[in-house]
Parts: structure tokens; C-alpha cells; sequence
């Protein structure tokens, strides 16, 4: 799917701001979370580096051999493959995704190579993060995936698990009806 700048700095603000609820495609996936700890850090820690993101994304020429990574938390470099991260739920994330998918971290570079506006490779744009119905523990991310129910989201999958998600379920797809019934995180 295409990202135009203008829609990457509208999923940049959706980061930070929830979206009205008239605004919502007819057709939103989601995922559901179990993490450890505070549910409000692990949103502060996910909206961060989504929030950097996609700031380099509408910005940054993806022609350039590295893209810069100095906005980016610092924790989710050091994540990545290669890097020695010292945070207990990044290193815990790190391991609960070669459990759940047999592959190795990925490379910080691959990894924000998906979110180039010239590729169709990611297949999901942020919405929204909700407390779950299912627990205290449990959240939810929304996704926009332009109401496709198969969608490229293995980069979605090691963000989530890399910010310390101890569970990550496949994606569900729901009318906004189910999104706007739920409190944002």
C-alpha cells in the first residue's frame, strides 16, 4: 500500500491524538496484547517509536544508504539485531518473537526500510491503541489496512513484541463501531 506524505503526517498525528470517531475507514483490524507491567508505559513506549518513525518516513530520503536513527528512543536500536539492549522488556520482547515466529530481531535498517512512501510493503497504518475488553494487561492496537484481511505486518509484529508485548494475536478485522465503543491508551 502507497503512504503519501500527507497520509503519514495524518498517522503520525493519530500517534498521539485519537482520531474522531466519524473518521474511521469502514473496515479497522486489530490486534490483541498481553504485556507486562504498566500497560500506559508500553504505550508511551510504542507510540514513541512509531511517533519517530514516521517522522523519518515523511522527511528522509530512503536513497541514502542509512537512514538517521538519532530521534528514534534509544532502547529500540539497541533491540534490534546486533544491538545488546539492557531493558528487561525489550530483551524479553527480543525473545518472545524468535519463540512465536522461529526468526532472528530485525535489522534496524530493514526495518525502517518498510516504512518508505515510494514501497507498497507495509501493509497497515496506525489508528488507534485501546485498553482490551479482555483484561487489565491486555491492550489493543488498531490498524487501518484499507479493509484487506491479509496484509504485510511482520514489521507490526517485532514492534510490538520489541516494546515488551508478551502475547501478540493475529489480526482481527471489526467495523468502527467495536474501535469507537473502547478507551484509547
Amino acid at each position: 500500500m502507497l503512504h503519501e506524505i500527507e497520509d503519514l503526517e495524518i498517522e503520525r498525528t493519530r500517534v498521539s491524538t485519537r482520531p474522531e470517531g466519524g473518521s474511521a475507514p469502514p473496515v479497522l483490524a486489530f490486534f490483541e496484547l498481553a504485556v507486562d507491567g504498566d500497560p500506559v508505559q508500553y504505550a508511551g513506549r510504542l507510540r514513541g517509536v512509531v511517533d519517530a518513525v514516521l517522522q523519518i518516513a515523511a522527511t528522509e530520503s530512503f536513497d541514502d544508504d542509512d537512514l538517521p536513527v538519532g530521534t528514534i528512543p534509544a532502547w529500540f536500536p539497541r533491540t534490534c539485531r546486533g544491538g545488546a539492549s539492557l531493558e528487561p522488556f525489550a530483551a524479553e520482547g527480543r525473545d518472545r518473537y524468535r519463540e512465536r515466529t522461529g526468526s532472528e530481531p530485525w535489522d534496524l535498517q530493514n526495518w525502517l526500510s518498510r516504512f518508505d512512501p515510494d514501497l507498497e510493503v507495509r501493509g497497515w497504518a496506525w489508528w488507534d491503541l485501546t485498553r482490551s475488553p479482555a483484561g487489565a494487561e491486555g491492550l489493543r492496537l488498531w490498524t487501518d489496512t484499507w479493509g484487506e484481511p491479509f496484509f504485510a505486518w511482520e514489521d507490526l509484529r517485532w514492534l510490538l513484541y520489541a516494546c515488551g508485548a508478551r502475547t501478540v494475536a493475529d489480526p482481527v478485522l471489526a467495523k468502527p463501531e467495536v474501535w469507537v465503543g473502547e478507551v484509547s491508551v
